[in-house]
């Protein structure tokens, strides 16, 4: 029965990996519980699988992380993901799924088959069409960046709906109130809370929201040019004074575009990009952008993993956690006081 182990947590409002802890006899279970599991499993028929019950007892100290791309702030997740791993002996297998749900299924099943104590996933499918995979498992897993919605997991993301909310307080400090947003695919969570907290902080500082200056499209280089460009060419209809890029990728292309149509920042419009710290200085003026703690966020999933690998007994709620951390902005020269 593939789906038992979701059927006995269910029932008895417990977490599957508790559940998973109880029928294997190892971990921290009170004996009321497993007591309250093996009667439940014994209704459903339920036994576990014998052959991969003794692989999954011997650890490896090995998990596996799924990234949608390694480089812009993804790559700092991964920095501090493995300083955190190698600080407690363990280490990790990388994946690209290069933004395609098709290879992060597939990658999904290559680390259980791999025999991973554990997974740290940034989905990028938005039907999430594996969770028999993830719910049948006693494999721990952590989200982090994209949310699964309607999925009992304890995820690791940034506080998206704070991140437009922070650009948006910083331009209407400035005196903008003709703001224009780029964010990515609202389909996954990551972008549709960032276009809420931009909405969100429009409201708050009473200020009209324009249809037409949201613009949302793929995470790709293209997506943000072509955005930018249809801002440029309706300026005339719908006027702006400022915009904000909710991406990296998107950042960078859309400065290309402006460059490319003869106007520059902040003389024209003020302008907020996302995760352009920018070490290098290869952007000048430089850039105000609102910034992810991508060490942090990796430290945080590891922790967190680590806990669950270590069959600490989690309620359902704490299964279902959320550990939400907070963006900052860094200021630039790419923004300034509206003219009057």
């Amino acid at each position: 029965m593939a789906n038992g182990l979701k059927e006995i947590a269910d029932e008895l409002n417990l977490s599957i990996s508790t559940v998973s802890r109880a029928l294997n006899n190892t971990g921290r279970v009170s004996a009321e519980t497993r007591r309250l599991v093996m009667d439940t499993a014994k209704k459903y028929n339920y036994s576990p699988n014998r052959i991969a019950q003794s692989l999954r007892q011997k650890k490896t100290n090995i998990v596996g992380l799924i990234v949608p791309d390694i480089g812009d702030y993804f790559s700092e997740v991964i920095k501090g993901t493995e300083s955190e791993l190698s600080a407690h002996n363990y280490s990790m297998i990388l994946a690209d799924s290069h933004e395609d749900p098709l290879k992060e299924a597939n990658y999904i099943k290559l680390m259980y088959q791999s025999q991973v104590d554990g997974l740290m996933l940034a989905t990028v499918s938005d039907t999430f069409a594996w969770t028999d995979v993830y719910e049948s498992s006693d494999i721990p897993v952590i989200f982090f960046d994209n949310e699964p919605a309607d999925l009992v997991c304890s995820k690791v993301v940034l506080n998206n709906i704070k991140a437009t909310e922070i650009a948006v307080d910083h331009l209407v400090k400035l005196g903008h109130k003709k703001i224009a947003l780029i964010c990515g695919n609202t389909k996954e969570s990551t972008a549709k809370y960032r276009r809420d907290g931009f909405m969100e902080a429009m409201k708050k500082h009473n200020l009209e929201v324009d249809q037409n200056l949201i613009k949302e499209g793929l995470y790709y280089l293209d997506a943000g040019y072509s955005s930018m460009e249809e801002l440029i060419l309706s300026r005339e209809d719908h006027p702006f004074t400022a915009v904000i890029v909710s991406t990296y990728r998107m950042s960078c292309s859309a400065i290309h575009a402006i460059k490319d149509y003869g106007l520059s920042y902040p003389e024209d419009f003020s302008f907020i990009g996302f995760d352009m710290e920018d070490r290098d200085r290869l952007f000048s003026p430089s850039i105000t952008s609102v910034l992810q703690p991508g060490k942090l966020i990796g430290k945080l999933m590891v922790h967190k993993l680590l806990q669950s690998i270590d069959n600490v007994e989690l309620s359902p709620e704490e299964e279902d956690s959320v550990s939400f951390v907070n963006p900052v902005i860094k200021l630039g020269q790419s923004t300034a006081a509206i003219k009057k």
